[in-house]
């Protein structure tokens, strides 16, 4: 066979190459520097205070953060970011009603030493983009990693969130917010007032006929059909979260009266309101606790948020034989609101405040409870009336009575009436632990509320017991000391022997309740739910460990 040789030309050779075509690249201005994941909104602020001479972005991932700037107050829903320039730090407010604890990633990064004097994000606000929180997660993954990844990728992923945050400043800057989001933000505020076309385009300085032709294609349904839906939403979630008659119902929604509510009720829904209640529902459960206690209530979702620690303990509790239904994490329902459209439910529950509510609501009458204002056992009959199993809501209830006397009456003998205090850590390794107050679950409502032990005396003296909450450095649990202490530790074995160590200390080995042999070690996934079978299993888990 031939191989034919290359020939070369001298001239080619000895011609000058032109730079003329060569383009000059933009200088990096940023490089990455850390990043966490953060679980509670004091690591946010603990963060934010030690990388206070770097730019942070922070992510969103579940729950929701309240945020004061220099500019004002922020609120930023899970799948939304927002960044801030070095020395512009932000403040969390405290409040409550907070969706649930709140989790994200931060990352830190830094300016190149060829940074001209610009920023290009502006001044901090709201980034919502799934593109931006899927980036954010994967670069963690690439970093956890180490070797066995590509030490370029987390670079590569690091400037590929830039972009996108640079495309939204460019893309909000040049974006018409003229009327769309202020028309339906008035709309969902106003809708059980009169509304008009030519009222709403007058106000909003738009042609009807241009107000009728961008609503359409904005939403997907014309003004009347979206007023209509959110009209018969609000009145779907009246019937089955409240005791108000037919005509009060008709005023709070909008319409002049129960013969003209019944006539657009039954045209959207297919059924008289009066027969709604007791017509068998498709529920999407928006959270863990939600979907086990429907579960426990006997009722299986078409639709739920579902952990490992409800799969074990459905077995336990044999609760195998429920039907198949499709499950997801509660992260992924409050990203992909398409999944929950997609099953065409005929009611979503969840946790208040939901960033998608409005979202939500045009899918499905969504029923939204405070997670901070009802106790467990409020939650429980509520879902026991969407259901149509009140009474099973409360033959639970009554099971969970009996078991609370009797614990007490076992104490009273036991401790021979005193309580003292009681806590329960849940240790995450080095970084601290997180303690809860009693309106959060993690059994701090059976050890409080069921059982009459007193919280330690320092989460009294912060305010701290109502706020949900709080992450303890390890250098600090001894403050938070109590009678008796129940301890969820660490399972990698890693994190548990560097834990040991540093429990080895002093501040912690001389605690009373230490000394006294009174630290009981408990499962973190046991004490998760607040569902009634995983609140009863807590108090007899708790009872063993007293009575032992």
């Amino acid at each position: 066979m031939n191989i034919s040789k290359p020939t070369y030309h001298q001239k080619s050779l000895s011609r000058s190459i032109s730079l003329q075509k060569i383009q000059s690249v933009p200088v990096a201005l940023f490089k990455l520097c850390h990043l966490v994941q953060l679980h509670d909104r004091e690591a946010f602020s603990r963060i934010d205070e030690l990388w206070s001479t770097l730019h942070v972005l922070y992510v969103v991932t579940a729950g929701q953060a309240r945020i004061i700037s220099a500019e004002g107050k922020l609120t930023l829903n899970a799948g939304s970011a927002v960044v801030r320039q070095a020395g512009n730090l932000l403040q969390h407010e405290n409040k409550r009603g907070s969706l649930s604890p709140i989790q994200g990633i931060a990352i830190a990064f830094d300016s190149t030493e060829n940074e001209q004097l610009f920023w290009p994000f502006g001044i901090p606000a709201p980034i919502v983009s799934r593109n931006l929180t899927d980036k954010a997660v994967e670069l963690v993954q690439a970093s956890s990693e180490g070797h066995d990844s590509s030490p370029f990728k987390p670079h590569m992923l690091f400037y590929e969130i830039l972009d996108t945050m640079q495309d939204h400043v460019v893309h909000s800057a040049h974006e018409d917010h003229s009327w769309h989001d202020i028309v339906l933000r008035h709309i969902h505020q106003m809708y059980t007032h009169p509304l008009t076309r030519e009222q709403l385009a007058r106000d909003a300085n738009v042609s009807p006929e241009h107000f009728s032709r961008e609503f359409k294609k904005h939403t997907g349904l014309t003004f009347v059909e979206y007023v209509t839906r959110l009209r018969i939403r609000m009145a779907q979630e009246h019937l089955l979260f409240s005791n108000h008659t037919l005509q009060e119902i008709a005023q709070l929604t909008g319409y002049r009266d129960t013969f003209y509510l019944s006539r657009k009720f039954k045209q959207l829904v297919g059924s008289a309101p009066t027969h709604y209640r007791k017509m068998p529902k498709k529920i999407v459960s928006l959270t863990y606790n939600y979907t086990a206690s429907l579960l426990a209530l006997g009722h299986t979702p078409h639709m739920g948020a579902v952990a490992s620690w409800m799969e074990e303990k459905r077995g336990e509790h044999g609760h195998d034989g429920h039907e198949q239904f499709q499950q997801h994490s509660e992260y992924e329902l409050v990203k992909h609101t398409n999944l929950i459209a997609n099953v065409q439910p005929d009611v979503i529950i969840g946790y208040a405040p939901h960033p998608a509510s409005d979202e939500l609501r045009l899918i499905a009458p969504t029923i939204l409870m405070p997670f901070e204002e009802l106790d467990w056992q409020e939650q429980l009959l509520h879902l026991g009336r969407i259901t149509g199993l009140e009474s099973n809501a409360q033959a639970l209830l009554n099971r969970y009575f009996q078991l609370e006397q009797e614990a007490n009456h076992t104490l009273d003998q036991w401790m021979e009436g005193t309580r003292g205090s009681a806590v329960c850590i849940f240790m995450i390794g080095e970084d601290g632990a997180y303690i809860y107050g009693h309106g959060w679950g993690r059994a701090s409502h059976v050890l409080y509320q069921s059982l009459g032990f007193a919280p330690p005396s320092r989460m009294e003296q912060d305010g701290q017991l109502l706020t949900g909450y709080i992450h303890v450095p390890l250098s600090e649990i001894h403050l938070y000391a109590a009678d008796h202490m129940f301890v969820a530790f660490p399972e990698e074995p890693a994190k548990r022997e560097r834990l040991d160590d540093l429990l080895n200390q002093e501040s912690y080995a001389t605690l009373h309740a230490v000394q006294e042999g009174r630290v009981y070690e408990i499962d973190a996934d046991m004490f998760y739910g607040f569902d009634p079978l995983s609140v009863m299993e807590q108090l007899q888990h708790i009872m063993h460990h007293l009575t032992s």
